[in-house]
């Protein structure tokens, strides 16, 4: 018995990742290379294909089959496989097939005006949607038996068990320990001048550079491939194919440098799973907090320092004659200066979670009623002032500049600073093994990425968060790590006390 279920459950995983790749490759064209006025009929299209996947992942029979095996005894492999997977159907399981479809088509209208409004600085264009997106969301969670609110529920989802208990806790210590050393930061620090770094730079020019960073990087070209959207991401397909987006702004030589290595991060990681994990949910279900510890643990603890560009500024010169006068100190002290700013994907290192603080506490706001979604961008302005001393002057700046809450992506953002967080304590544990500035003064990634692959990626979903950082670090995670690592770069490079 235990065995014909087995061959069900895997004819089933087949059948779903089929659909699943279809879906991601269409998804993935129409945020690349898809001309506009196609994308209406492409997002029909995409609701009846993601429905039909619904219908195969619920279908009462398969059901019954997942409930009839995870009742067998398992090896501790399938039933942790099992386990996620009845978590993961937990949502949709539920969900009528036109209620499925008609969120898969609510969102797909959303992330479309989202673009739209995003390019026109146009709030108005989006606000409906996003109104729309939220109500859906709520109505999607309703058919859910849920153990807990709908907001914690949403954070659960992205990164297992989290709740706004622990995440309160986690920006509490931000909001008190963080926020006053960067608003010291701010007062008393010595001034850094970047202004070069925004002199204008042809988008030819920079990807000529991004070849010469995969190269460096040592990017596998034959598992990842790269190109441009509005939003830079990654989307995941097999341990032997990862695709990364990246923007180029002209006028800001570093952005697209700096997203490409995050995204980096992220490929890597879905590169270097276990490949006996292809196709399961060990494999997509890592979690957003520890996929996020990677890209900026990558993009920030490896890529901001000056080990990491000793080796490379030279053809950065090159490439960029406009950097020809610019000392390597010089250089350093730009890619890690700190201010307020709006944009939370060009936000510096230091200020970064200051950005999520924001988004979380309006999220917050949305699932217990309390924000008054006709204003909701009035309210994001207000928290910018308040945290940040700043005011975006316009949408773009300010409730439009990112996708996911056109995406229905609530409870995503908060996995950002704790996956920064992650990162820290993750790098210190690595420096206690490896020479880390000396392999990256000569080039070398290598040990650096087989590190990373036999202590965090090999084991996808296989362990928990906290069982890897336990197993990783030798302790549970500990926010303080973050703090003073920020602390302990900054102080000095602004000639601060701490």
């Amino acid at each position: 018995m235990k065995e014909q279920l087995l061959k069900q459950f895997q004819d089933y995983k087949n059948k779903s990742n089929a659909y699943s790749l279809a879906i991601s490759t269409v998804y993935f064209d129409l945020q690349t290379v898809a001309p506009k006025d196609g994308k209406p009929y492409r997002n029909e299209m995409l609701s009846i294909l993601s429905g039909e996947g619904f219908a195969h992942e619920t279908d009462p029979k398969h059901l019954a089959m997942l409930e009839e095996l995870s009742k067998c005894e398992l090896d501790a492999t399938t039933r942790r496989e099992v386990d996620l997977l009845m978590r993961d159907l937990e949502k949709i399981r539920v969900l009528p097939k036109d209620v499925f479809i008609a969120n898969e088509k609510t969102i797909a209208d959303s992330q479309n005006a989202w673009q739209e409004a995003k390019q026109t600085d146009n709030y108005a264009l989006f606000q409906p949607h996003l109104k729309k997106v939220i109500e859906m969301q709520k109505k999607v969670l309703s058919y859910v038996d849920k153990y807990c609110d709908d907001y914690d529920f949403l954070l659960d989802s992205y990164q297992e068990g989290l709740n706004s208990k622990i995440y309160d806790e986690f920006f509490a210590k931000i909001k008190s320990e963080l926020l006053p050393f960067i608003q010291k930061l701010q007062k008393e620090g010595t001034p850094i001048d970047d202004r070069i770094m925004f002199t204008h730079v042809d988008q030819q020019k920079q990807e000529r550079f991004m070849d010469i960073l995969m190269k460096h990087l040592q990017a596998n070209r034959n598992k990842i491939y790269l190109t441009t959207s509005e939003h830079p991401f990654t989307d995941f397909y097999s341990t032997d194919e990862s695709r990364i987006t990246t923007h180029y702004y002209e006028e800001n030589v570093m952005s697209a440098i700096f997203s490409t290595i995050h995204e980096f991060g992220h490929a890597n990681y879905g590169l270097h799973v276990d490949p006996a994990y292809n196709g399961t949910t060990l494999k997509n279900n890592i979690g957003f907090a520890m996929h996020e510890s990677q890209s900026r643990l990558m993009e920030n603890n490896i890529a901001r320092r000056p080990a990491f560009w000793k080796p490379l500024y030279p053809s950065f010169q090159e490439c960029f004659e406009e950097f020809k006068e610019v000392s390597f100190e010089d250089f350093m002290k730009m890619i890690n200066v700190s201010y307020a700013s709006f944009i939370r994907t060009e936000a510096d290192e230091l200020t970064y979670p200051i950005h999520i603080l924001i988004r979380y506490e309006l999220e917050k706001s949305i699932f217990d009623g309390t924000a008054d979604l006709a204003h909701l961008d009035e309210a994001w302005n207000d928290k910018y002032e308040e945290y940040l001393g700043i005011r975006p002057s316009n949408a773009s700046e300010g409730i439009l500049q990112d996708m996911h809450w056109g995406a229905s992506n609530f409870g995503y953002f908060p996995t950002y600073a704790l996956g920064s967080a992650y990162a820290a304590q993750f790098m210190s544990a690595m420096e206690k093994e490896l020479a880390v500035d000396d392999l990256l003064m000569r080039g070398e990634l290598t040990p650096i990425y087989e590190w990373l692959k036999k202590n965090i990626h090999t084991h996808g979903a296989y362990k928990t968060a906290d069982e890897i950082m336990k197993n990783t670090t030798g302790e549970a995670f500990d926010v303080t790590y973050y703090i003073e690592y920020l602390k302990h770069k900054f102080a000095p490079l602004y000639s601060i006390d701490l």
